[in-house]
């Protein structure tokens, strides 16, 4: 699952986003259809490029525009909102160095930058003293102490999850790492498929897919109303 502004490129395993009329300071979100539900495995994420946001807060020391790239990595639930932070049944790891569940900050992590090979390690495997935690690693070493699961997403299949802007990222699920850990871990892509839980597509009866695109004024109560719609009408 993706959000619209997303391009996937060589298979899916590079993303960038939009970047023309203002999509540029969107984020983007995309969410594998394969994730877990047993096991201990990685996936990882490298950030490509970091494209420049020309009006989005002034100039580098160098004079030229400063890039407010976002890049988010984690697990979430299948069917909870594309963009990480936007629901409680999401765990991800920031760029800036954070740690959070849902929109709540928690422990401070190593930060990771372009060409960084970031990993995320979830492991739910019931005979490890870690279990139901997830782990931060770059370039194979280990940028956090593991990290609970909050109780609510405890024995529910997680799926790998990247929201980004502003930047080209590859993803990798396998089945060879690209930086071995400290300790022996197998990828995604290598897992067992007992371990593993698909993602439900659901399609309509016809066949037919709607789209809906709201139009409003500025400060006129356009995001109260959408909240409002979105509770009555939880299909889009």
């Amino acid at each position: 699952d993706t959000t619209l502004n997303v391009i996937p490129t060589m298979g899916g395993k590079v993303l960038a986003s939009l970047s023309d009329g203002g999509c540029q300071y969107l984020i983007a979100g995309a969410r594998a259809n394969v994730g877990m539900k047993a096991g201990r495995y990685m996936f990882e994420t490298r950030i490509l490029e970091v494209l420049p946001l020309p009006d989005a807060g002034g100039f580098d020391r160098k004079g030229a525009p400063a890039s407010r790239a976002t890049v988010r990595v984690g697990f979430s639930t299948a069917g909870s909102p594309l963009v990480l932070g936007d629901s409680e049944e999401q765990v991800f790891f920031d760029g800036e160095g954070g740690f959070y569940v849902g929109s709540t900050k928690g422990t401070h992590s190593k930060r990771f930058f372009r060409d960084n090979i970031i990993q995320v390690l979830l492991n739910l495997d019931s005979k490890s003293p870690n279990s139901n935690t997830v782990s931060l690693f770059v370039d194979g070493v280990r940028a956090m102490q593991p990290q609970a699961l909050p109780e609510g997403l405890v024995g529910k299949p997680l799926f790998p999850h990247i929201s980004f802007r502003g930047v080209k990222v590859l993803t990798h699920f396998g089945p060879v790492a690209s930086k071995e850990l400290p300790f022996k871990c197998h990828m995604l892509g290598a897992a067992s498929e007992a371990d593993c839980a698909k993602a439900k597509q659901v399609e309509p009866k016809d066949g037919k897919y709607e789209v809906l695109m709201p139009v409003g004024f500025p400060d006129e109560g356009t995001f109260e109303w959408l909240d409002s719609f979105l509770e009555k009408n939880p299909e889009y």
